[in-house]
């Protein structure tokens, strides 16, 4: 990525929710394109001002949980979030380092171990789940595993069927991520006239400001589906702009495919016309 790296300027965070909230906003994800949430030290405080809202339902985000250890668990669990997706593997530091490329299997698993007995303290509170990656183990080997089995038996989720019915496909985000020899990309589907959902889903706010229809691969806040930057333009106009509903109707027509959208191995043609209203 060659877009700098910097922390989304406070007012500019706010102008964002405060109109998202004026257009009847209830779920706000705190998902970055690059990078992990806990990474920004300003994240309990962006909460904090979204949880004033009572019209938000949901606030949460996606993460390796690498970096937990960074806020006070107290403060964490006050700050409104209602959902953690925890992305991690459970069956060692080699099989760890492998897949994430660092090692911080050990500060991981420090960390969700506290996660999840705390939550299960304070009586479930927030919706912890976990997201197994695929190794190359023996599936029977990593269920068993001490650190699985541990983990397993804080949580109701079903880890183990998870773990069962795991592929090694996966996404390699455009290519930006080098995948290890065990594990091959997703298939890149047909996607002529069939919108992706996430063109319907909400709006994208990116560190600068730009505002992106999806945030799936847009690296660089650069490509078609940057639809203006909370600073010049309202939500609102971006939202129900001519620019959004050009992506959607070219998209549909055959006319024309956002490039970035063309390479992408997330993309997904459910629920388009229950989602648009159209």
């Amino acid at each position: 990525m060659e877009r700098p790296r910097q922390q989304m300027k406070m007012d500019v965070f706010k102008k964002a929710v405060d109109e998202a909230i004026q257009l009847g906003s209830t779920d706000i994800d705190f998902f970055v394109t690059i990078g992990d949430p806990l990474l920004d030290p300003h994240l309990l405080e962006r909460a904090r001002y979204v949880k004033q809202f009572p019209q938000v339902r949901d606030m949460g985000f996606n993460t390796t949980l690498q970096w937990l250890h960074l806020f006070d668990l107290d403060e964490f669990f006050r700050c409104g979030f209602t959902w953690v997706w925890v992305s991690t593997v459970l069956c060692g530091r080699e099989s760890y380092r492998k897949f994430f490329g660092v090692d911080k299997y050990d500060q991981m698993l420090a960390n969700l171990l506290k996660l999840l007995e705390e939550n299960n303290r304070r009586g479930k509170p927030m919706k912890v789940e976990l997201g197994i990656k695929p190794t190359p183990e023996r599936r029977e080997d990593i269920v068993n595993h001490p650190d699985f089995r541990r983990v397993q038996s804080l949580t109701d989720q079903d880890l183990a069927s998870q773990v069962r019915r795991e592929d090694f496909f996966v996404c390699d985000w455009g290519g930006a991520v080098q995948l290890p020899s065990y594990l091959k990309p997703l298939p890149l589907w047909p996607r002529a006239h069939r919108p992706c959902y996430r063109l319907f889903q909400g709006l994208m706010l990116f560190s600068n400001g730009k505002v992106g229809a999806c945030a799936c691969r847009d690296f660089e806040a650069s490509s078609e589906l940057i639809l203006g930057s909370v600073q010049e333009n309202s939500l609102d106009e971006m939202w129900h702009g001519e620019r959004v509903k050009q992506i959607r109707s070219d998209w549909r027509t055959g006319k024309r495919i956002p490039d970035v959208c063309q390479k992408c191995r997330s993309y997904d043609p459910r629920a388009v016309t229950k989602a648009s209203g159209v």
